[in-house]
């Protein structure tokens, strides 16, 4: 592969029609080929996108979008990685994780909002363009975090509206006689629907439930 950078495929790239794509997204399908185009219009720079989606309030999993090495792929699912995406957004050359990896190769950590969390794959060959890429980059990683969530919801476990409100409520700590008086329910309703939450979850009681549809993003 070419490694050659320059900066005028990034400065002629429209960042506006980029988003209107993202924006435009439906499907896994639309996603992946859109990561693909991406790729193939910004070369050698766009290397892959890593979404990171909660499996439980404390823990993440990694989902590449591109083609890497067995090796690369590897790294990303590894803690110090993930606690990098986690807690900062500044980007860091894969050589920081081990001398075995490329120096060429940055991990930008992008935070969209709460719980959104991804990161792009740059290859930069001069180190006096990590900042102006990470600059254009960051945003529109923003938005494929966000197109990647609202993907991801299409396959999540539907709530119903009641569901949503008990499970609510009992976030601020109320109990199920008190959830039915704020409902104007029955206690009997509010557990029945709070049991449809656990079973729909797959969770082993209501704070779980609750936890895994907060990181979830579904309330």
């Amino acid at each position: 592969m070419n490694y050659a950078i320059t900066t005028d495929n990034y400065t002629q790239m429209a960042f506006s029609n980029i988003v209107n794509k993202i924006d435009k997204v439906k499907t896994e399908t639309d996603f992946r080929n859109l990561v693909l185009e991406l790729q193939a219009c910004s070369e050698p720079s766009f290397v892959a996108f890593i979404a990171f989606d909660h499996i439980t309030p404390t823990s993440l999993e990694s989902k590449i979008f591109g083609e890497l090495s067995n090796e690369i792929e590897e790294l990303m699912s590894r803690k110090e990685v993930l606690e990098h995406c986690t807690n900062s957004s500044s980007p860091l050359s894969l050589h920081q994780f081990g001398s075995l990896y490329p120096r060429s190769l940055y991990l930008l950590p992008v935070h969209a909002g709460r719980n959104e969390r991804g990161a792009l794959l740059l290859h930069i060959e001069n180190q006096d363009e990590v900042e102006h890429l990470s600059w254009y980059w960051s945003p529109i990683t923003a938005h494929l975090v966000r197109a990647h969530i609202k993907i991801s919801k299409q396959r999540q476990v539907a709530i119903t509206k009641r569901e949503r409100d008990c499970l609510l409520w009992a976030c601020e700590g109320k109990t199920s006689w008190e959830i039915s008086q704020i409902l104007g329910v029955s206690e009997r309703t509010v557990n029945f629907h709070l049991a449809n939450c656990i079973e729909k979850t797959n969770s082993a009681n209501r704070l779980q439930a609750i936890a895994k549809c907060v990181v979830s993003n579904i309330i």
